[in-house]
């Protein structure tokens, strides 16, 4: 009989759903990931597939399982994490309607009919967080109920991208408390839906699954699911938690005034606070480990800037990394550090899709300021690298001198892997980072709270600090400390000035 030593870790992205398996020290023993693109019906909308989400994680087990001789017998329990995306779905957990994503902004006229008659200071007060699109689901549950009723009246429950994966495994509809917190019809401090809040809003009670704590256990494999999936029935599944808490959790930012920056797709920057802080350009949401309040400011565009350029420009790029061998994002990183702190002059500003924290823009758009002829490549790949680090400081000060704060932030996610990255953020911050070992941060924290849920005493709450302790520290260079405050004090005066005539 096999011993039960691996924990799998599922992050449901915006790009890509990966799944890893850790063994009890938190090494990983396999990974595999799927990537896929986002459906945009029409300009301004952006909608994912969630069989998709269902597709990428049976091709990831059978991957780990086939091609990495991974047991199934050995997984202890199932813990999930999730980006930001809404679906109707039918008593079969099928969905209605394809998901609705963080980036969609079509329920302009909704947010609106919901500011006059439910109120943004009544949602603050019961949610603790501000009433708007894309991070909160509610407005887009409105515009669903006003274009598709035929739809909702078929539905069994609304699910967010995690509660949709849980479904398929165990049968059951949930949702986490984090992913609560983000609806905008929760209720902050008791930890469940706030009924009058759904009543002005006009959602049927029936749209709402259960709510979960992250460590609970929602349900077991089902045997229908262990036939597809190679997972064996009868194996632990736990409630889930907002991505970003996970990646936090994996930082070992779980104690008060610790603090951590993910890089992925978007770009988090999250700190532990004893209470709620009531401010609208902040998120407040449940801590899953340690307790505390999790404060996140959230920005879009960080890793999907990286993308985009290599996707738009990179064409070249991509056929020299192919003839050298090496993956692409290794020779933009080498074109960037080659032109130098500065990007030559040119300011970015990575608001592709919008923005969140701190501006909360819609309809901001990206940016390339003060393009001169003797701008490279290297350049415009420098001035993203440097803009998403600028976007992030736009946010750090607003939190930086409430909080007691930590010697060094952990940085994690994809940019994790690129050390000129890191040491840009260090620069830009004029704070210490630590280059986390893993840019894996997700699914590591997913292992951390799976394990806090099955009670496994070699993995503590704060695992993730003992491993952050491995990584590099990178100080901030003086010699740069003038040319990015004059950097960033020009970030924010380009958006100042320009910010009416986006469209």
């Amino acid at each position: 009989m096999n011993t039960k030593d691996l924990i799998l870790g599922i992050d449901i992205g915006t790009t890509g759903t990966k799944c890893t398996f850790y063994r009890i020290d938190g090494s990983q023993a396999a990974s595999a990931y799927t990537e896929y693109t986002a459906v945009i019906p029409q300009p301004g909308w952006s909608e994912q597939d969630p069989e998709r989400w269902w597709h990428a994680v049976k091709d990831n087990l059978r991957r780990c399982f086939c091609d990495q001789k991974i047991e199934s017998s050995r997984v202890l329990v199932i813990s999930l994490s999730c980006t930001n995306a809404m679906t109707l779905v039918g008593t079969d957990g099928m969905p209605l309607y394809n998901a609705i994503t963080l980036h969609d902004k079509r329920a302009d006229p909704q947010l609106q009919w919901l500011r006059e008659h439910v109120g943004e200071d009544r949602v603050q007060s019961v949610c603790c967080n501000r009433l708007d699109k894309g991070t909160f689901c509610l407005p887009n549950l409105r515009w669903l109920i006003d274009n598709k009723p035929e739809l909702v009246r078929n539905a069994k429950c609304f699910l967010m991208p995690s509660g949709y994966i849980i479904h398929k495994l165990t049968d059951r509809f949930s949702i986490n408390e984090s992913r609560l917190d983000l609806t905008s019809i929760g209720d902050f401090r008791s930890h469940g839906w706030n009924l009058d809040l759904c009543r002005l809003a006009q959602v049927p009670q029936r749209l709402l699954p259960e709510v979960y704590h992250s460590t609970d256990i929602v349900g077991e494999v089902t045997s229908a699911a262990a036939a597809v999936t190679g997972l064996m029935s009868g194996t632990p599944v736990t409630a889930g938690v907002v991505d970003t808490v996970a990646a936090t959790v994996a930082a070992g930012a779980v104690n008060t005034g610790d603090m951590a920056i993910t890089i992925g797709s978007s770009g988090r920057i999250c700190c532990v606070s004893p209470e709620v802080i009531s401010d609208r350009r902040l998120l407040n949401v449940h801590n899953a480990l340690g307790g505390g309040n999790l404060i996140i400011q959230s920005v879009d565009n960080a890793g999907i800037s990286l993308k985009w350029f290599r996707d738009t420009f990179g064409t070249a790029l991509q056929t020299q990394a192919a003839a050298l061998r090496v993956p692409v994002y290794q020779l933009i990183d080498e074109i960037a550090e080659k032109a130098g702190a500065g990007a030559d002059g040119i300011i970015y500003l990575p608001y592709l899709t919008g923005e969140k924290s701190p501006i909360w823009d819609p309809h901001a758009k990206g940016v390339f300021f003060n393009i001169g002829i003797g701008c490279s490549l290297g350049s415009f790949a420098r001035a993203v690298l440097e803009g998403v680090a600028y976007s992030v400081r736009d946010c750090y000060r607003l939190v930086s001198d409430r909080l007691p704060g930590t010697e060094c932030i952990p940085m994690g996610g994809g940019a994790a892997s690129s050390r000129l990255w890191c040491q840009i953020f260090a620069d830009v911050l004029g704070h210490p980072v630590v280059q986390l070992v893993t840019s894996e941060t997700e699914t590591l924290g997913d292992m951390i709270i799976g394990a806090s849920a099955m009670g496994i005493k070699e993995i503590p709450v704060d695992f993730g600090k003992k491993l952050a302790a491995k990584g590099t520290v990178l100080y901030p260079d003086a010699a740069h400390k003038t040319l990015y405050d004059e950097g960033f004090s020009r970030y924010c005066s380009v958006y100042d000035k320009i910010k009416d005539y986006f469209f």
